[in-house]
């Protein structure tokens, strides 16, 4: 009989997404963390065969669970026509949610059927791509006795179906890591690999998957130092501790040192967290005496920018930047005025610090009033020693964002149909950031990631906020550009913030059920959406402030003004009642 999707949007995904690999060789993966996951093993059901005398209704579970055992496809196609098994080559994976109220049903007419809202599709490198909400996934399945056993005459053609319950148990989160274009720093592209798989098959893959360059999800906007046609030889063994990678004979065409080591940067970083991995071209190391490498040798490209001063909090109070001391080392709790700084003159509405924390940049206006500026300078310096920059905005300008190599990024006439974004260098040069938001809708917040590639933002369409990703990448290598926007579709109402953090984004929102706007914590692709561990029901979080590196900690401002951060315990800490308490949240970044 023929296949049929009944659903016309989900045909509408696999078009966008495009041909798609999950189980047959490749990992079932998505872009979730920036940071690895330990391969602690998965606690999903082992693909079993077909129990003899199985009734259609029991026959479709079974098949649908061997299905979500990625190492289990010639155990699932034993469910399925002699026929049908033959040509079944699943290359694709719908995520379905199993609730209550969706799942496997006997129909009236006979047959079996898969009814469920779609999630997301998962395409062949891995990049999670969100359904919009209340997209249905339908399926009939049409079944015929073979030897008198009921089979499968119609399985998804190139799909696996993968309900929303398993994805914990069946995947487990990593990254691949491309540079930015400065090849300053490293840029993680996140995936999901089984759980079930040895050491050894999981090294060999991720190196697979970072040899054939960056996902979709990047385009231009990273660059790989692996030579083109590079690949792994074999595979990537494990023993002992010991990752071995033997690349093929293209690796040998870099003679500089520095593109070595970045490509030796590449591949530490991939493997994370294996600590000693031996690269060879031809039995020779890729780096000169040097048999072994980890990637502890190369925190000068590290994305979280580790020799920064990210955890370092700060605020606006009545205008006025403002230093928090004393959140993590028993001092007396409490938010100093930054009155060395020329920033403290102004009557600020925005302020964003630098990753260095030595320089700071506010929104303001001209005296009287006038039209908006940005204001940018030194957060500790002598106001008779040194001038600050004055860069000029239109119309309504969001929070300035700093990104890892010191350039400030600004977005003006927000209000306007055609929004301005800009990035001033640390030598003072202002240029154009192409974009085009489209239906997107209009800009309310803006967050580049440290790499100077990613871009989080929060859009307002209708008036309702939603959350992208975008990316920095260069328009014909001319003019640089913000693009590749990807919706994360979150259940979530009444969003007023978010912020790159260290697993993923922080967003401020409420869950459709109604309860109080909270922290929810969510992967960069969109997946796995939860309220963070340790959330407070004491107050509702209205902004939210944190970045990318592993001890900074997540700051909320409620809905009353007053500050509160989480703890390393998951505890709520308030900064002080009253008015001195009442301040907005700002890290570096």
């Amino acid at each position: 009989m023929r296949s049929r999707l009944l659903a016309a949007a989900v045909a509408t995904a696999l078009l966008v997404a495009g041909c798609t690999t999950v189980p047959t060789k490749g990992p079932i993966r998505n872009s979730s963390q920036d940071g690895p996951a330990s391969n602690s093993g998965g606690t999903g059901v082992e693909a079993q065969p077909p129990r003899p005398g199985a009734e259609p209704f029991q026959l479709v579970n079974g098949f649908l669970e061997a299905m979500s055992d990625s190492t289990g496809v010639d155990v699932a196609r034993e469910y399925l026509t002699p026929a049908a098994g033959a040509a079944w080559k699943p290359e694709s994976t719908l995520v379905y949610d199993q609730n209550p109220g969706s799942g496997v049903v006997n129909s009236a007419d006979g047959k079996v059927h898969l009814s469920a809202p779609l999630i997301a599709t998962i395409d062949a490198r891995g990049s999670w791509t969100p359904a919009a909400p209340g997209t249905p996934l339908n399926w009939v399945f049409d079944l015929t006795k073979v030897s008198n056993e009921w089979r499968v005459a119609n399985p998804p053609p190139g799909l696996v179906f993968l309900g929303s319950n398993q994805l914990p148990s069946k995947l487990t989160a990593r990254a691949l890591y491309f540079f930015n274009p400065a090849k300053h720093l490293l840029v993680a592209d996140p995936v999901l690999l089984p759980f079930n798989l040895s050491a050894g098959q999981e090294a060999t893959q991720l190196i697979q998957e970072l040899l054939k360059g960056p996902t979709n999800r990047f385009g231009n906007s990273v660059v790989s130092a692996a030579p083109p046609g590079t690949t792994v030889d074999v595979s990537v063994p494990v023993e002992s501790g010991v990752a071995t990678v033997a690349l093929s004979d293209p690796a040998a065409s870099l003679t500089d040192i520095t593109d070595r080591e970045q490509l030796a940067a590449q591949i530490a970083w991939t493997l994370r967290p294996i600590t000693r991995i031996r690269i060879t071209i031809e039995g020779a190391p890729l780096l000169p005496e040097q048999l072994e490498v980890s990637y502890t040798d190369f925190g000068d490209y590290d994305p979280s920018v580790p020799g920064g001063r990210l955890k370092d909090l700060y605020g606006l109070r009545d205008g006025k930047v403002q230093r928090i001391e004393g959140q993590d080392d028993g001092q007396t709790i409490e938010a100093k005025p930054l009155e060395d700084s020329q920033l403290y003159g102004y009557n600020a509405k925005s302020f964003a610090v630098n990753l260095r924390a030595d320089a700071g940049a506010i929104v303001t206006t001209t005296k009287g009033g006038g039209k908006p500026v940005v204001v940018l300078a030194r957060l500790s310096a002598p106001k008779n020693e040194e001038r600050e920059s004055l860069i000029p905005t239109e119309g309504a300008v969001l929070r300035p964002t700093f990104d890892g190599e010191d350039n400030l990024w600004i977005l003006d006439r927000a209000d306007t149909a055609k929004p301005r974004l800009r990035v001033r260098s640390p030598d003072g040069k202002l240029s154009t950031v192409l974009t085009k938001f489209g239906d997107y809708g209009r800009p309310v917040e803006l967050r580049m990631a440290p790499d100077g590639v990613r871009a989080l933002l929060l859009m307002q369409s209708k008036g309702v906020n939603s959350v992208l990703t975008a990316t920095v990448g260069s328009n014909d290598g001319k003019q640089l550009e913000l693009g590749r926007f990807k919706p994360l579709q979150l259940q979530l109402a009444d969003i007023t913030d978010a912020s790159w953090n260290n697993a993923g984004i922080l967003v401020a929102g409420k869950s459709p059920k109604g309860s109080p706007p909270r922290p929810f914590q969510v992967n960069v692709d969109g997946s796995q959406l939860n309220v963070i561990a340790g959330a407070s029901s004491q107050f509702d979080a209205v902004h939210v402030a944190s970045n990318p590196n592993l001890d900074t900690l997540p700051a909320v401002q409620d809905a009353s003004g007053k500050l509160h951060w989480q703890g390393k315990d998951l505890n709520w800490v308030a900064l002080a009642d009253g008015p001195e308490g009442r301040i907005l949240p700002v890290y570096p970044g």
